[in-house]
């Protein structure tokens, strides 16, 4: 598997925020949004074995492994490290940016996807592969990354649009003022949580967070 890094952190996004996880970015992404925090993730990737990796997630102390990047489904081997690790004990949490199929994720055991539906601050916006919202379970997510008013429409729009099985975040991009989106969902009567990057508080912006 090509990889970017590995690092024990707590999570600073979505549904599972504060819980301690052992992060195995990938390397390589097939989009490139305006905003992305990660580009050091698109090349210079190192090879790592599926079995040393698995025996090392399995090995962590933590319950948790986060598998993002970079965009983690690119990769061969991403279904068999998520069964593997889940039978080894572990719970997997997949960050995803919505492009790529997940049909086969959601029928292994103890796994949770983020997944991202991206606005149009990103350039991105039109990346969705629709057919992934039929799939989502009631424990996986969809998040909004949020800039602008643009983009606060556009999720509404999709929400009200879209049947959604899964939960719903929105989430300011960083460096954007948080209290006109918390106020426009309260005005909207919108079902979806507001949640911010709260590692970027806690550690700083960086890699290895």
């Amino acid at each position: 598997m090509l990889l970017t890094e590995k690092f024990h952190s707590l999570q600073g996004e979505g549904y599972l925020t504060g819980e301690p996880m052992y992060f195995i970015r990938t390397n390589l992404c097939n989009l490139r949004c305006a905003w992305c925090d990660t580009t050091y993730s698109f090349e210079n990737g190192r090879e790592e074995s599926l079995d040393s990796l698995v025996q090392e997630c399995v090995a962590t102390w933590e319950k948790w492994i986060c598998f993002t990047g970079g965009e983690p489904m690119l990769q061969r081997e991403a279904l068999d490290f998520m069964r593997q690790v889940t039978a080894g004990g572990k719970k997997v949490l997949l960050e995803t940016g919505g492009s790529m199929d997940i049909s086969k994720v959601t029928t292994i055991e103890g796994t949770m996807i983020d997944m991202d539906v991206k606005c149009p601050s990103s350039k991105e916006e039109k990346s969705i592969k629709l057919s992934n919202l039929q799939y989502l379970r009631n424990e996986d997510y969809c998040k909004f990354v949020i800039q602008d008013k643009t983009d606060f429409e556009y999720a509404d729009s999709f929400i009200k649009s879209h049947r959604m099985n899964c939960g719903i975040i929105f989430q300011p991009a960083w460096g954007t003022e948080s209290r006109w989106i918390a106020d426009e969902i309260m005005k909207r009567k919108l079902p979806v949580r507001l949640m911010i990057q709260s590692h970027k508080i806690v550690f700083g912006e960086g890699r290895g967070v």
